[in-house]
């Protein structure tokens, strides 16, 4: 069966795939989509859509099961060093060309991997029917992965920029353009780490928090309130800001028996909440504040790159942070995170007059202009 006709016959029956695609089974099909092209697979008699249809249809959607696991792609990496050995004995042109689509396929499952990564955390993230556990160890799960994955990322990079470089020049601009397409995806996965981490501290205060309100409500339902309701019977001391040091209100007194056995701590609660009607002498809590300035920072990227292709650094990075436009930054302490992004826009836009040099100085891979 050729291409077009695959397509032809996904739209003939793409109702039955659909509903297949929703999670119906069926008891018989046409056998085209069986047999002809294994779209279905029996199981437990009945007639469900295939994992590699799935995994096709949910690659396009850009959509991720809950139980993928994200891979590292060491095999990947390991089958090209043994190419490269081959190739370094037998000088032939084959294996070459073998190394070159199994190159550009790694970067296309990486590129895939980051699509993937990001829409199982927003999955994660916004899942309101999952428990709080559930959704913290999924959290959890991820996060572990993707630590795991930021060090094998960082050890492929390492080989793809000097292992398997000096082959053949046309290799060697294919390994070159792929490690420049990876600069933003290596700054999306440390993205996510981050993203994850601080979704998971948060989704664990909440846990804590409705635990806390659990037992609370606990306590109310089996009228184990006594303290609830002396709080709200309290009298709390009240704090007025003025323009010179002054403390004026109520010192806060504790209930007495007779009058926590009068009302229940939902009535005490309602009249806690009530709005009261303000007389126009009262007094009225404002704090005051003075108003500060609002500056705005911006960089004008034109000129840095004006002055790169006059001076012609041997290392973009450091003249970069060294660059008053970035400078200004310095007294936030913001000087290498815009120096950093500027990098990485100016290595993009300039692919041509960029060199990467094998070696990394402040943890930046160094490139000089040419």
């Amino acid at each position: 069966m050729k291409h077009i006709e695959l397509i032809q016959l996904l739209y003939q029956h793409r109702d039955i795939i659909d509903k297949a695609f929703m999670g119906e089974s069926f008891d018989d099909l046409p056998k085209e989509l069986v047999k002809d092209v294994p779209i279905f697979q029996k199981v437990a008699k009945k007639y469900e859509l295939s994992e590699a249809y799935f995994e096709f249809a949910n690659t396009m959607l850009k959509r991720v099961d809950a139980n993928y696991r994200f891979g590292d792609y060491n095999e990947e990496i390991k089958l090209l060093i043994e190419l490269k050995e081959i190739y370094q004995e037998t000088t032939d042109k084959t294996i070459l060309a073998r190394m070159k689509s199994a190159v550009k396929t790694l970067y296309k499952k990486i590129e895939q991997r980051d699509t993937l990564i990001n829409s199982r955390i927003n999955d994660i993230v916004n899942d309101n029917e999952l428990s709080i556990e559930l959704i913290i160890k999924e959290a959890q799960d991820i996060d572990d992965r993707i630590g795991e994955l930021i060090i094998a990322h960082s050890e492929n990079l390492k080989i793809l920029g000097t292992e398997l470089r000096g082959l053949e020049n046309s290799f060697d601009e294919i390994l070159v353009d792929i490690r420049l397409d990876l600069i933003p995806l290596t700054q999306n996965i440390h993205t996510y780490n981050e993203k994850l981490s601080d979704f998971i501290l948060r989704t664990q205060k909440r846990k804590r928090e409705n635990k806390q309100l659990m037992a609370i409500a606990n306590k109310i339902i089996k009228e184990q309130d006594h303290e609830l309701k002396a709080m709200l019977l309290s009298n709390h001391q009240l704090y007025l800001h003025t323009f010179k040091e002054n403390k004026r209100g109520l010192v806060k007194s504790f209930p007495e028996p007779y009058e926590l056995k009068r009302e229940s701590f939902l009535e005490l609660l309602v009249k806690s909440l009530e709005i009261k009607r303000v007389e126009k002498k009262a007094i009225v809590s404002k704090p005051y504040e003075k108003s500060q300035d609002v500056i705005f920072k911006s960089i004008n990227i034109k000129r840095i790159e004006k002055d790169i292709c006059n001076s012609k650094p041997q290392n973009i990075f450091e003249y970069i942070l060294s660059h008053d436009e970035i400078q200004k930054f310095k007294p936030e302490n913001q000087e290498k995170i815009y120096a950093f992004k500027t990098y990485l826009t100016i290595v993009q836009n300039y692919r041509d007059n960029v060199v990467l040099e094998s070696n990394y100085l402040n943890n930046v891979k160094v490139a000089k202009w040419i």
